[in-house]
């Protein structure tokens, strides 16, 4: 399978693989992958979740609990972790999901819808309301039309948010005349 995945998404497809590994999973799940995507302080995925009103402390203790219940092994025997069917399914789901909307790179929101749409993922993101619909109205409102044509967009989208202010909310709050 050869994918075009932007910075963040490597780097939450790589840190799945350590996770499953150091927590002696035989194999890399949706859940590290979920798990990982939560860990990241930047990227579009942690922005859509707060779009739709996701508490993530409540979802990462759900992911890190369903990490847990995965069966593992420990000892000088285990080899390193294989990437799962439901796994590999997801990462075929974002890309679809990238090349339908014309993106060039696989990001990180990407890859999270492709969990909100598939099991095991899906039911604990659906609980909190991060439904697929949700988060690609969410993604509508974050991103805009704005295509991911670059391996590092993530940086972009929210500049404005990251250096700018709104003064409009500033006056409306009374901070500023």
């Amino acid at each position: 399978m050869d994918l075009n995945l932007t910075t963040k998404s490597q780097e939450a497809v790589s840190a799945a693989v350590q996770l499953a590994a150091a927590t002696g999973n035989a194999h890399v799940e949706p859940s590290h992958l979920l798990a990982t995507l939560l860990g990241q302080d930047e990227g579009i995925a942690g922005a859509l979740l707060t779009a739709v009103g996701v508490d993530r402390a409540d979802l990462t203790a759900a992911v890190e609990q369903q990490v847990q219940s995965l069966p593992s092994a420990s000892g000088s025997s285990v080899s390193a972790p294989q990437m799962s069917q439901a796994f590999l399914r997801d990462l075929q789901d974002a890309q679809t999901l990238a090349s339908d909307r014309g993106d060039e790179f696989i990001s990180t929101e990407h890859l999270l819808i492709a969990l909100a749409k598939n099991e095991p993922t899906a039911a604990l993101l659906d609980a909190r309301g991060a439904t697929p619909v949700a988060l690609s109205e969410a993604l509508e409102q974050v991103r805009g039309s704005r295509r991911v044509t670059s391996a590092d967009p993530e940086g972009t989208f929210q500049a404005l948010e990251k250096y700018g202010q709104d003064l409009t909310a500033l006056a409306r709050d009374g901070k500023i005349d």
